[in-house]
């Protein structure tokens, strides 16, 4: 087994100073015998990133991983840098790794141990996201349902790690955060890879749709930790989230929802987009909110056309026999 980790990248040395140590030692014990890459999209970066990923991977006493920076000139998105990143890996296994992510020493032992143990039989490994300060949940992988909702499983919830009752054995779940998150490659390829269209936030859950759609499964490993600071690019974007969620919910229902589910739950689908509309007026100022209104519903109508057409093409894969798509 042999793994490709990209991490996206927005001016976030004050994060990779911490993340990019701990991906080190927990490489450590694996590096003879998996192969092992590590890909830094930058997004323009005007901070020290870029000089900060050479001098840590220039300074490790490892030689036996190779990594590469792919530089853009201007900030691609979250998706569209993700995408960059697997068209340039070699490796059967992609690892999606956020800057703002610390990884515990063991954690990619523990999930690997379980690719080898489940060989072909899962599509998707992830572990458990806590806070950065580990006394709660942040992300168990995410669970979905099909009036339009998708949740952080135990999100918030306190984290006692010598609790009896804190799951320990691994289990399928929905799907995962792309916050830290291993993808077969090949299959990811299958169902498209990420969606340039959503830029930001809702990527995932896409993704994960298209995999369940397709019978594609994720395992959670429990006792794979990291840590989560929180808010390394976006914190400071004023509604630019509610922007995004309220534009790539309606790009998810039109180009992978079944006609179905659509009529089975509209109702429910309807109550949820205006949850989004909500959340997106409370957090714009009045005078923003025009403009803040084209940018999201006014993208759902430009983009319709290419939506329905990528809906065509989902649709004509998932009906192929299963092994075929």
């Amino acid at each position: 087994m042999n793994f490709s980790i990209i991490i996206p990248n927005l001016n976030g040395a004050k994060f990779l100073v911490n993340c990019l140590p701990s991906l080190i030692t927990s490489l450590k014990p694996l590096l003879k015998n998996h192969p092992f890459e590590i890909i830094l999209v930058d997004n323009a970066s005007t901070d020290d990133s870029i000089s900060l990923f050479k001098k840590i991977f220039n300074s490790s006493e490892i030689r036996n991983f190779k990594f590469e920076i792919i530089q853009n000139n201007f900030n691609h998105g979250f998706a569209p840098s993700i995408n960059q990143g697997i068209s340039k890996s070699s490796y059967e296994w992609v690892v999606l790794l956020n800057n703002d992510i610390v990884i515990s020493p063991d954690w990619f032992t523990k999930i690997i141990d379980q690719i080898k143990l489940n060989k072909d039989k899962y599509a998707v490994y992830c572990g458990t996201i806590l806070t950065a300060d580990g006394a709660k949940y942040e992300s168990s992988g995410l669970n979905f349902n099909y009036k339009g909702k998708c949740q952080n499983i135990n999100n918030g919830l306190p984290f006692l790690a010598n609790a009896p009752t804190r799951q320990r054995t691994s289990l399928p779940i929905w799907g995962s955060s792309a916050a830290l998150v291993i993808y077969n490659k090949k299959i990811l390829n299958t169902i498209g890879g990420f969606d340039n269209d959503f830029f930001a936030y809702e990527e995932d859950v896409d993704v994960a749709l298209r995999l369940q759609l397709l019978n594609h499964k994720t395992l959670l490993v429990p006792n794979a930790i990291s840590y989560h600071f929180g808010g390394g690019t976006s914190s400071k974007m004023g509604n630019f989230r509610q922007i995004m969620d309220t534009k790539n919910w309606f790009y998810i229902i039109i180009k992978d929802y079944p006609m179905s589910i659509i009529l089975k739950y509209l109702p429910q689908i309807f109550v949820e987009r205006l949850r989004n509309l909500s959340g997106l007026i409370k957090s714009t100022p009045i005078h923003q909110l025009p403009q803040s209104l084209i940018k999201s519903y006014g993208q759902v109508l430009i983009y319709l056309p290419q939506m329905l057409y990528k809906r065509h093409k989902f649709q004509k894969l998932s009906s192929l026999p299963p092994g075929r798509a």
